[in-house]
């Protein structure tokens, strides 16, 4: 009962930050209306047909039975989507009075279950977004001293997203998808460089005290995220004004913020132990791909747990063999999004399905063989990723934390040794 009682009052203190400022209250509401936003992305992406009941799976390696988990039809989700918005938007509003605060978190974390639910039904639902919205709503559901964490953490998504760019990959412009509004020629390059200095320098700005720093390095993180609408689309640069809300609303609401400014407390050493230990726990984890052998950006080992950014571009070739008694058909394994398309979760998953057609009597061939070839864009030549025989009689199992032995290192240049379909 006493451990109980210390998680009800622990969670009753979470509560009472928030209802006594006003700049978590708001900020509250904005994460509620994170949740709206994301409805309006599965519904214009019309997910709700891929998600469906009876149709193929890629599934997370955290959820390796995740077709199991639909249940609902395509028109059935579609609904679902659409009251997920409209609780979405009443959430919101319980944060505009202070005595509605308890129903309203509970409410914001309602929402979050939900869309983990959503978003464990299928991989090919990975997002940046998601990951970074998840994160800053855990630090303020959970952590003490909630400005100081959400703002940091806010900060670290930009930080550790820099470092990821500091190869050829992004500084040349082939990790981008299209170029960006009025950059052509070397200016890409400049442009390239310049959000490099954005993301590890100036937006250690939005923790300053002096005002034109301030609002200088907001002002340059909108702009930046203005023109990443052109590249990306709507959900990124809505999603990320969203979660940048916090440090206006501190701004505006300067109620518990110390005379010197948060960035001074924070180098000085003198912010609270939970926003030192969120940090640190963050950034541990932008650092576990170093723990895994070859090029992750292609075997994509380690990368399930850390910011999932315009770090590389990735071109690859997957296709499987389908054996039957003196013929092979080939048939592409290769996902259709951009950014996870030749993932080896993506194509791991797309050959589970070939075995479970087969087995169920819908697909006729004995056995099948799995290939990968990948290179960054900035690459001449494939790298050998999956090389794979008797993929459906041997059932590979993909472990999240461990290097797969059936994923290779993919450092040397593939050199054919038969046709490539």
């Amino acid at each position: 009962m006493r451990a109980v009682e210390r998680v009800r009052s622990y969670f009753a203190q979470q509560i009472g930050e928030i209802a006594a400022d006003p700049a978590l209250r708001a900020y509250g509401a904005a994460l509620v209306l994170v949740h709206g936003l994301t409805a309006g992305w599965l519904l214009s992406r019309d997910f709700a047909s891929m998600l469906a009941a009876g149709q193929e799976a890629i599934c997370w390696p955290l959820v390796p039975e995740c077709d199991r988990l639909r249940l609902l039809s395509g028109p059935a989700l579609t609904s679902a989507f659409v009251v997920y918005a409209a609780v979405s938007v009443l959430v919101a509003a319980g944060f505009l009075r202070r005595n509605w605060t308890g129903r309203a978190t509970c409410g914001l974390a309602l929402l979050t279950i939900f869309k983990i639910f959503v978003i464990a039904l299928d991989f090919r639902l990975r997002a940046n977004q998601h990951y970074m919205a998840f994160a800053a709503t855990g630090v303020f559901l959970l952590v003490p001293n909630k400005r100081d964490a959400v703002r940091l953490v806010v900060v670290l998504f930009y930080f550790w997203a820099g470092t990821l760019k500091l190869d050829w990959e992004w500084i040349s412009g082939g990790g981008l998808y299209k170029p960006p509004w009025f950059f052509t020629g070397r200016w890409i390059i400049v442009a390239c460089v310049y959000v490099v200095v954005l993301e590890l320098v100036m937006v250690w700005g939005l923790l300053a005290r002096r005002g034109w720093i301030f609002w200088t390095s907001l002002a340059q993180v909108v702009v930046f995220h203005i023109f990443s609408w052109g590249i990306v689309g709507f959900f990124y640069p809505l999603l990320m004004f969203g979660l940048l809300s916090i440090f206006l609303f501190c701004r505006l609401t300067p109620l518990s913020d110390p005379p010197e400014g948060f960035g001074s407390v924070l180098l000085r050493g003198r912010a609270s132990r939970p926003v030192y230990v969120v940090a640190a726990a963050f950034s541990a984890l932008q650092l576990t791909t170093h723990l895994y052998p070859g090029d992750t950006a292609l075997t994509g080992e380690g990368r399930l747990f850390v910011l999932h950014m315009f770090d590389a571009r990735i071109a690859c070739v997957a296709y499987g063999q389908l054996k039957s008694a003196g013929s092979i058909r080939y048939v592409s394994l290769r996902g259709r999004g951009v950014r996870t398309g030749c993932d080896p979760i993506v194509i791991h998953g797309s050959a589970r399905n070939l075995c479970v057609r087969r087995d169920a009597g819908r697909l006729s061939f004995d056995d099948l063989d799995v290939h990968l070839l990948s290179r960054r864009t900035t690459d001449r030549h494939l790298k050998q990723v999956i090389d794979y025989e008797d993929f459906c009689a041997r059932k590979p199992r993909y472990h999240p934390f461990f290097h797969n032995d059936w994923i290779s290192l993919a450092q040397q240049p593939f050199t054919p040794a038969r046709r490539v379909p």
